[in-house]
């Protein structure tokens, strides 16, 4: 069978679009394509990678931004394509990860892939083709990982095969002139998109058509006739308040099979952590009614409930922030961003025509709708008229190198140097001239001077010896693999060697000062005098100089950052958390893991520097982190199934260990109830940890 019918019976597609029968002649051949959002991409990223297993017998690597985004895919495949190996790779960056050798495919974030090259995986010779999903990220914040790591890959294989997918980008002739590949541009969508501006009672729309309609009558009208609404709001607040308005909406257009599915989602939603929030609640009664927020305060547990139900049809109404504005698979009949600006560091602020069009490009469902619509709501003729000329007539901001940015280019330089790519002037030159930037900006000397200033402060940090050449030193080398910011790194050793004394606190406000922690936790206005105070009395705890601690740019929010988390390990509850500090549970969760690893990171450095008397309590605390508790609660959290909650119930009842769960089981059944005292005995008498199946718990 043919590559092209094997993708087509995989779909259950009688033939290929416009848009991917124009890529089919370069299969094999380094390509960028540049189409609108549900253009079909995704199906030649599947003609490439098969070509590359059946034809070629070699590997492909598909790299994205987003862990959720690579994990859809990573399902995806591997349902269509069975007979193929795939492999999900997004975490653990110190690692060669050298069991990937075995398989056809291998899904990855770009720190991911940058993390394999910076350990040399030696399977990485094995790989023909790299897919890169979301091409026009190289020039967001996490641009430069990308950069750096497409030049290294070209450098160590020239007959790569790149495939580049972007949504629509004015520069995407410079982008494949850069990746020596052919262009295929298009403008097909299987649904039609109308972008508007609804302003008071009328939406003018870019085909020239107006609807009579406000907003109220907008939802009402759409929602009768079966549509699904993606609303895209500025903050976590307007959009779960506009999830709970939209709901009294909703409600009135639910069959029975719909009722059914989202009161099961509902209480799932509600029973996401073992002691619900106010967040949970709130989501838990706006999903019974068929609307519902996505935010990353939720818990992966909630957001993925809100997907599958969004998907399925049975949420009406959707109402996010960006989280889903790009990658992950959820389209809508009509999409309403009710504000085009965004607060940012200096106040409200227009966002980016690009981040417009991957919003609106989420409207239009291929399999249910023939026609899409995006509306912006405007407040006045004069923004009705700007909104029109600058988003929806306008044109999108061309993708730009963001590689001369000193803090970010920091540590790709020390990783060139440590892996090999650089070091010295004239291999410094050869590297760069390869890169997006070079390629686009061609006078080399100011970038080239930012490298070699890097190189200078690396020296001073140590991680950096020249002799004949550059090169990594031990501990150099070890900050490198282990992904840090040279910076963060340089402060935390130095932290580790001079202080005497670490409280628990002090670890933590040490790696609140890892530049890998931002953004750093708001400080709520009412908390700031308190914080203040507090501060000046815990002087001693923090690992740092006092100006420093006092005086530095956001020593505040590192401040609070650090309070937060310790009281997330004092058992401070979620809700209190939420309702005390405004810190939501996915916003707690996320940081937990980024703590995990500069904890692992604090005890392979102590390590190196001989100062183990940090490794213990690193990891003891990397734990604490993890589940939110006192250090006796440790051994009790290790049981699936026990989370921080019921750990501290089990322990005030005397039972403070896990062979004191397994002799007075039956206790524990008064205690937690007899399904999950099951799960438990059955953990504890047959060794395996993922037997239970009860409540997900953090």
């Amino acid at each position: 069978m043919q590559i092209e019918e094997k993708v087509l019976a995989a779909n259950k597609f009688p033939s290929l679009n416009e848009m991917q029968k124009k890529c089919v002649p370069f299969l094999g051949e380094s390509l960028v394509v540049s189409a609108p959002t549900a253009s079909g991409k995704t199906v030649v990223a599947e003609l490439f990678a098969l070509n590359e297993a059946y034809l070629k017998k070699k590997k492909t690597i598909y790299t994205c931004p987003l862990r959720a985004l690579a994990s859809e895919h990573y399902k995806d495949f591997k349902r269509k394509y069975p007979e193929l190996k795939f492999a999900l790779s997004t975490g653990d960056l110190d690692s060669n990860s050298s069991y990937l050798k075995k398989f056809d495919v291998i899904m990855t974030t770009y720190e991911k892939l940058a993390s394999l090259l910076r350990h040399k995986a030696e399977w990485l010779n094995d790989v023909g083709c790299i897919i890169v999903d979301e091409l026009h990220e190289l020039d967001s914040s996490r641009g430069v990982v990308l950069e750096v790591a497409l030049t290294q890959m070209r450098i160590n294989n020239p007959s790569l095969v790149v495939l580049g997918l972007s949504a629509t980008i004015p520069n995407a002739t410079e982008l494949s002139n850069w990746l020596s590949a052919k262009l295929v541009e298009s403008d097909y969508r299987p649904t039609k998109l109308k972008e508007g501006i609804l302003f008071e009672k009328e939406i003018s729309y870019n085909d020239d058509s107006r609807e009579e309609k406000n907003f109220d009558e907008l939802i009402e009208k759409n929602l009768a006739e079966s549509k699904q609404f993606l609303f895209f709001a500025s903050s976590r607040k307007k959009a779960e308040a506009l999830s709970k308005k939209i709901s009294e909406k909703t409600r009135k257009f639910l069959d029975d099979k719909k009722k059914s599915a989202l009161a099961s989602a509902s209480k799932k939603a509600l029973g996401a952590l073992e002691t619900p929030t106010e967040q949970c609640t709130s989501l838990s009664e706006t999903i019974i009614f068929g609307s519902a927020f996505h935010h990353a305060g939720l818990v992966n547990a909630q957001r993925e409930l809100v997907e599958e139900n969004f998907r399925a049809g049975n949420i009406l109404a959707l109402c996010s922030t960006t989280t889903l504005a790009a990658g992950v698979n959820t389209p809508a009949d009509i999409v309403v961003i009710p504000s085009l600006y965004r607060f940012e560091k200096y106040g409200m602020e227009l966002i980016s025509v690009r981040e417009y069009k991957q919003m609106v490009g989420r409207s239009g469902r291929p399999k249910f709708s023939t026609e899409g619509k995006g509306i912006v709501i405007a407040n006045s003729e004069n923004q009705k008229e700007l909104f029109l000329e600058k988003f929806v007539n306008g044109k999108m901001e061309p993708v730009e190198s963001k590689l001369s940015i000193i803090p970010v280019l920091r540590t790709h330089v020390l990783a060139l140097i440590a892996s090999g790519y650089i070091d010295g002037i004239k291999t410094i030159e050869s590297f760069f001239e390869k890169t997006l930037y070079a390629h686009q900006y061609q006078n080399m000397s100011e970038l080239l001077d930012n490298v070699l200033e890097i190189i200078e402060e690396l020296e001073e940090f140590g991680f950096v010896q020249k002799k004949e050449k550059f090169e990594a030193t031990k501990i150099g080398k070890r900050v490198s693999d282990l992904f840090l910011d040279p910076q963060s790194a340089f402060e935390l050793i130095q932290a580790l060697k001079t202080r005497k004394t670490f409280t628990s606190f002090s670890y933590l406000y040490a790696w609140t000062n890892c530049f890998e922690f931002l953004p750093l936790f708001q400080v709520p206005s009412g908390v700031k005098p308190i914080l203040t105070e507090e501060l000046s009395l815990r002087l001693e705890e923090i690992p740092f100089k006092e100006e420093k601690a006092l005086f530095e740019t956001e020593s505040n929010q590192k401040f609070f950052s650090a309070i937060v988390i310790e009281q997330w390990i004092n058992e401070k509850k979620e809700d209190d958390l939420f309702k005390n500090m405004g810190i939501a549970p996915g916003s707690i969760f996320g940081k937990t893991q980024i703590i995990e690893w500069l904890a692992y990171s604090t005890a392979e450095l102590a390590k190196e520097i001989n100062e183990e008397r940090h490794i213990v309590k690193a990891n003891k605390l990397a734990l604490r982190v993890k589940h939110g508790v006192k250090e006796e609660l440790l051994s009790l959290v290790e049981l699936k199934g026990i989370g921080r909650a019921r750990a501290r119930k089990l322990f005030s009842a005397g039972i403070k260990s896990p062979s004191e769960v397994k002799s007075q089981i039956h206790k524990v059944e008064a205690i937690l109830g007899k399904n999950i005292a099951a799960g438990i005995n059955n953990q504890l008498f047959s060794g395996k940890k993922d037997s239970f199946s009860g409540q997900k718990t953090l």
